[in-house]
């Protein structure tokens, strides 16, 4: 009897192990890696401790609380390695994983949800065939209520997930018909530049016009000449995808830096193309100016950036009593110049603050995030570094340093704070619906058990 339980369990085994080995094709692993790096899979689902890309791990700290990238190796125990094909599609389509096991839109499957069934299969085979597997388990994301409820997830994805496909998969290299495909499926811009209501779900009338990832803001880019993009050309498109830095205009830092690095560096020229085609094509949506400076910045004078001779000693070693420009001409000045205006070298190895958006915009997020947290960007283009600031300022040196360099070489108007600082630093608090997400839950069902209680109570009365 056992001989023969075992019998049947190795042969739905081995049934099982190839049923999944021809859901996988050798012959689309090339593709399928190419497919990943448009996705930027390794981006959420790195292993911060080993490095290795698709081991899980990575902390996202959403509005809800800290979410964990899980392990997509083909790991039996750990990973995805008994997923099925389509198993592996309703990940993709549905934010589904086997077990009716939802996910939250941390992962872009409301974007990936477009992408076509080959481009499906080819993912597949190659986080199949091309991967090694890794057993490491990624820690289990764990939300507070309501939100642990995943079922709820359900019910989210009935109001907001749109599984329509996406057509242009397979058009013409360099095309608006392949960036459109590209930028609302695998490279999921709407995800970060498009702003979400309060479910957290994206806006659709505000397609690509700004949104919020945790302390950053990702801008406008859709073509509109004040708000968005609309004075990049096409090629000025593909230089910043490809190299992260547009002198005089942006500098890629935060999650763009890691998007840049890992993903857009790497595409096809053809596919950076489509792109920016589609980019120059989508509908204009105005917002606040992130350009031209009110009044053109007036230089710093010398006995503003000398320290000068200290009463105390002390003074010599504390930066408390500097001022921004003296924290500036101290620690920023030796690469971006007295000026602002960084290297005139060919490369512009160091950037102009000059006319970048960061320095220009009204909202502050992505200048501060840049002091805090520095650039650690590396393309084939180069090694693109900034220390980050984060423990070597207070906040309130921060606020000074921050301070000086928007009102110096942006905008004489847009000051910066202390309370700036500390508001930008703590992140994103999502809409007023997560944020008392559970107290009103739980109001709601006291609500619902007194509704209750009382229909029970009448209809007893009327029984008596």
């Amino acid at each position: 009897m056992r001989l023969h339980q075992l019998f049947s369990l190795t042969s739905l085994l081995l049934v099982s192990s190839l049923s999944l080995a021809q859901d996988a094709s050798p012959d689309l692993v090339k593709r399928g890696e190419y497919l990943a790096i448009a996705g930027d899979c390794s981006a959420c689902h790195r292993n911060p401790e080993s490095g290795q890309p698709f081991s899980g791990g990575y902390a996202i700290q959403s509005p809800m609380g800290m979410i964990y990238g899980s392990n997509i190796t083909p790991s039996k125990s750990a990973g995805i390695g008994g997923y099925s094909l389509a198993d592996f599609t309703a990940v993709m389509r549905e934010g589904k994983a086997p077990g009716n096991h939802y996910l939250y839109p941390a992962m872009p499957y409301t974007a990936f949800a477009g992408m076509s069934d080959d481009d499906i299969h080819a993912l597949y085979s190659y986080l199949m065939l091309g991967v090694p597997a890794d057993d490491h388990p990624a820690p289990e994301t764990h939300l507070p209520f309501p939100f642990s409820f995943r079922p709820v997830m359900a019910m989210w994805n009935l109001m907001f997930l749109d599984k329509s496909a996406v057509p242009g998969s397979t058009a013409a290299p360099g095309s608006a018909e392949r960036g459109e495909y590209l930028v609302r499926t695998l490279a999921h811009c709407s995800t970060c530049h498009t702003p979400r209501n309060s479910m957290m779900a994206e806006q659709g009338d505000r397609f690509l016009s700004g949104g919020k990832v945790g302390s950053w803001s990702a801008p406008n880019i859709t073509p509109d000449a004040q708000a968005g993009i609309g004075d990049w050309s096409e090629a000025e498109i593909e230089t910043y995808l490809r190299t992260g830095a547009l002198h005089g205009k942006a500098i890629a830092a935060g999650e763009m830096g890691t998007a840049v690095q890992n993903s857009f560096s790497k595409l096809d020229d053809s596919d950076l193309q489509a792109i920016a085609r589609y980019l120059k094509q989508v509908p204009a949506i105005g917002g606040s100016d992130r350009k031209a400076p009110g009044v053109a910045p007036a230089s710093t004078p010398l006995s503003a950036i000398e320290t000068g001779m200290k009463d105390d000693i002390n003074d010599y070693v504390s930066a408390d009593a500097m001022s921004g420009a003296q924290l500036y001409n101290g620690a920023c000045a030796t690469c971006h110049a007295s000026d602002g205006r960084g290297t005139h070298d060919q490369q512009r190895f160091y950037p102009s603050l000059v006319g970048s958006s960061a320095v220009l915009s009204s909202d502050p997020a992505n200048l501060i995030m840049t002091i805090a947290e520095g650039v650690d960007r590396q393309t084939p283009a180069g090694h693109a570094f900034m220390p980050e600031f984060r423990t070597q300022f207070s906040q309130a040196q921060l606020a000074k340093v921050a301070n000086y360099v928007s009102t110096s070489f942006g905008n004489p108007q847009h000051t910066i704070s202390g309370d700036d600082v500390r508001q930008t630093l703590h992140g994103e608090s999502g809409s007023w619906l997560i944020r008392y997400a559970q107290p009103l839950t739980i109001a709601g069902a006291v609500i619902a058990l007194v509704v209750l209680l009382w229909l029970v109570y009448i209809l007893r009365r009327r029984r008596g």
